[in-house]
């Protein structure tokens, strides 16, 4: 993505043009069967409107590692995108997106290595760029995103986590995540319909209190009674602690969260009487 940069000239700001605030923020380019849900989320990360007749979508097929457009999409009648507002492209009808993806499916290619690039229809320069699967020269932000989607588990696709955040790194910025086609990325990888953690519920008896003051995970889970062990789980399914503790009808415990924050968080307790799960974000 092309940077903003203000420069101090006889006591006046200048800004380069607000085209710098537009994003690729999520891709499902890969379903089971039939590539029938695929969608194109961008994002207006700025505090601009931002007129979407001025850019264009490049789709770039990677596999003989030169990069060769096989589609653009664009048309003078996209509108003015608010700030903080998504416009999206998909080939279902019924999704209610902004513009329509052609061929109705598998109109994305899967990779490796492929590539989407926003740029500008005046001088075709780049405003955001998307390798995945690999990196692609000219159009990798950094090394490009080394994951990917997959056509076994359904509702996945890539997204920046946190949403709308780009640090010029396709790496960094992209998770595999559950799908939320013109919403915020919650950076969810448990809620799609395939959850690595199959037990995730709604449980009314396990409580969960994030502290942002203490930098502390508070979890308590009653009724309860023997031993019963907490889990907690990153978002994408990695185990980063666990704790037994003996209860007597209250199993109560609080995990130091060394600092994290902006991430959410799985728990899961498990114990004679069952096994729950609940969601956290960390303030």
């Amino acid at each position: 993505m092309v940077k903003r940069y203000a420069f101090l000239l006889f006591g006046a700001t200048f800004f380069l043009p607000a085209f710098s605030q537009l994003v690729i923020n999520e891709v499902d380019y890969d379903q089971p069967g039939n590539d029938g849900a695929e969608f194109i989320e961008l994002k207006n990360t700025g505090t601009l409107p931002f007129d979407m007749s001025t850019i264009a979508v490049r789709m770039v097929n990677g596999s003989s590692a030169v990069g060769v457009v096989y589609k653009s999409y664009f048309s003078d009648d996209w509108p003015m995108l608010a700030p903080g507002a998504y416009f999206t492209l998909c080939g279902d009808t019924t999704a209610g997106c902004d513009a329509r993806l052609n061929p109705a499916s598998n109109a994305i290619q899967n990779g490796a290595t492929d590539a989407i690039a926003l740029i500008l229809r005046s001088d075709s320069s780049f405003v955001d760029r998307l390798a995945y699967e690999g990196f692609l020269a000219d159009y990798s932000e950094g090394n490009g995103f080394a994951g990917g989607d997959d056509n076994v588990n359904p509702d996945r696709s890539i997204g920046r986590y946190p949403d709308g955040v780009d640090t010029d790194n396709n790496n960094a910025d992209f998770i595999v995540m559950c799908s939320s086609l013109g919403a915020t990325n919650n950076g969810d990888t448990l809620g799609c319909t395939t959850t690595s953690i199959a037990t995730l519920t709604a449980a009314a008896d396990l409580a969960l209190v994030a502290d942002g003051a203490s930098d502390r995970v508070l979890m308590s889970y009653a009724p309860a009674n023997g031993n019963i062990t907490f889990d907690v789980f990153s978002v994408d399914g990695a185990l980063l602690v666990s704790h037994s503790v003996s209860a007597n009808g209250k199993a109560n415990w609080a995990w130091n969260t060394g600092g994290l924050h902006g991430r959410m968080l799985i728990v899961r307790v498990s114990g004679p009487m069952g096994t729950k799960a609940k969601r956290v974000v960390l303030p």
